[in-house]
């Protein structure tokens, strides 16, 4: 079985800069770090080698640095016992040891990392036709969006995590309302934003501590703890009971008509009869 496949290879200039100076960042903070251990080596080779990688790896640098620990000795001359030194006086040798840390940069590596920063290349079956350099780059940057959503069954609001169901059923069902909850979330956010940037406006009075800072593109859970304090009451009169909420505010009255939601799913509470 086989198909055809075409594959784009481009490069983002302003990526390129971006990922050339992380690199030179991470060279800066390597070499920062192993300036360090070399001033205090220490005796047991086998933690230094250890401290050495540990800092290779955390930067990324493993071959862009080269990292060297040499050995040496040497022997020292002292007097045995209390007195002042003379030439009947017994003496005795001191073997001494110290590791010597030294470390430069490879260059040939790091030009080759900095002539190959901002390259890309994608792959897809999709014919020519239907999807040229153009759109390949702009669905690959949209990719973002839909991960959004998967953050938001792992670690978010909608945390499909742990699971106590045994049931295949059950779980099923279970994914199938966080799936429907996930496309609300997810369109309550784009539309606001896109009316926030069709009006060319932005939204304040969000975050907690800081009322006049302004965002042109609020997360639907931001949105949605802007709603916290809403208050339902139902008065009981015999037979009949009466319902009102509290007043919505003018942020949440705001974010209703970002969201193209009519007030009335808050306002148009009737009585019920039945109790």
């Amino acid at each position: 079985m086989g198909w055809i496949e075409q594959q784009f290879v481009f490069r983002s200039q302003a990526l390129a800069d971006r990922e050339r100076k992380a690199l030179h960042r991470r060279l800066a903070g390597a070499e920062q770090a192993l300036g360090k251990v070399a001033g205090r080596p220490g005796d047991d080779r086998v933690k230094l080698e250890h401290r050495i990688e540990t800092i290779l790896r955390h930067h990324r640098v493993d071959a862009l640095l080269e990292v060297t620990i040499a050995e040496q000795r040497w022997v020292e001359e002292r007097l045995v016992g209390p007195g002042r030194p003379g030439p009947d006086r017994l003496r005795r040798l001191v073997a001494h040891r110290k590791w010597i840390v030294t470390f430069r940069r490879r260059t040939e590596a790091i030009e080759e990392a900095e002539a190959l920063a901002g390259w890309r290349i994608y792959g897809t079956n999709a014919s020519p036709q239907q999807l040229d350099l153009g759109k390949a780059i702009r669905h690959y940057r949209a990719q973002w969006q839909p991960e959004r959503g998967f953050h938001r069954f792992k670690r978010g609001r909608l945390s499909a995590r742990p699971l106590y169901l045994q049931d295949d059923a059950r779980i099923r069902g279970l994914m199938l309302l966080l799936g429907i909850a996930l496309r609300v979330v997810t369109l309550m956010e784009f539309v606001a934003r896109r009316t926030l940037q069709t009006r060319s406006e932005e939204l304040a009075g969000l975050y907690e501590g800081n009322p006049r800072r302004t965002t042109p593109r609020p997360t639907a859970e931001k949105l949605l703890l802007a709603f916290r304090g809403i208050t339902l009451y139902r008065h009981h009169r015999g037979a009949h009971v009466r319902e009102e909420i509290s007043p919505l505010s003018s942020l949440q009255k705001r974010i209703l008509k970002l969201m193209q939601v009519p007030e009335e799913i808050y306002a148009a509470l009737k009585s019920d009869p039945s109790g």
